[in-house]
């Protein structure tokens, strides 16, 4: 029962998130928009899910100590995979740059869209491994810790729907790929669900993972993206989403 419950969600989780990629190829402007407003409401659902859930919930199972330094260590995790992501974007942004389009052979799709798909991919197999994680603990956990990756994802997967396209990948592939990023998360949920139960007191240590992962995506992926709103009214409306996703969950 609880296997198909992880499941599920994470097939929900993964077809949604293609349909806001899918969005993006057809209608642009509704995909931009919403992104925009789902991106607040993100960081407040990862935040408020990460203090007011994982963590406490983690504290319980296990000494505070050690729950700061599984936290730690899921930042440092995410930060690395994000970090060699970006080292190899930006070489093949060099490359492009240096050889210019001047050449008609040259505006074949570039490595940045590949790399995109690996850096999802491998994104993507730690959701799965998480939710199955939280699952494992609590149902009720399982759902936050699911609508968390949810509202996170859909944003997410428009962006990376728009590098893939901007780096001359065709519709098609686009879509592929990203398919198949979406499938290792359910690889992720299938080796956490089997395997987790195996170490002694997993759950502790993959909740603060988990809460220090969700973190770093809040504190350094989304929260800059706001800054780039200058008007009042509208920076306004961006908090009070953000605030609404922090207490959605509770």
């Amino acid at each position: 029962m609880v296997l198909l419950a992880i499941l599920g969600i994470v097939f929900a989780i993964s077809i949604a998130a293609l349909i806001g990629g899918i969005l993006l190829l057809y209608k642009k402007s509704w995909a931009m928009f919403l992104s925009k407003y789902l991106i607040s409401f993100a960081i407040g659902s990862l935040l408020g899910v990460a203090f007011l859930d994982l963590l406490p919930e983690a504290v319980e199972l296990q000494s505070a100590g050690n729950v700061l330094v599984y936290s730690l260590l899921g930042i440092i995790v995410f930060y690395l995979g994000e970090r060699t992501l970006l080292w190899y974007h930006h070489h093949s942004l060099e490359h492009i740059t240096e050889h210019g389009k001047s050449h008609p052979e040259e505006e074949k799709a570039h490595p940045v869209g590949y790399l995109i798909t690996i850096g999802d991919a491998f994104h993507n197999f730690l959701d799965g491994v998480i939710i199955a994680a939280s699952f494992l603990v609590d149902m009720k956990l399982g759902l936050l810790t699911s609508m968390a990756v949810l509202f996170h994802e859909l944003p997410q997967e428009i962006g990376d729907f728009a590098i893939m396209l901007h780096a001359k990948l065709s519709r098609f592939r686009v879509f592929a790929y990203n398919l198949l990023a979406q499938l290792t998360a359910v690889l992720g949920a299938l080796l956490g669900f089997y395997y987790l139960p195996v170490f002694g007191n997993f759950e502790a240590g993959m909740l603060a993972f988990a809460a220090g992962g969700f973190i770093y995506i809040a504190a350094t992926d989304l929260l800059p993206e706001t800054h780039r709103e200058r008007r009042l009214g509208k920076s306004l409306l961006q908090f009070a989403i953000w605030y609404m996703g922090q207490i959605f969950p509770e």
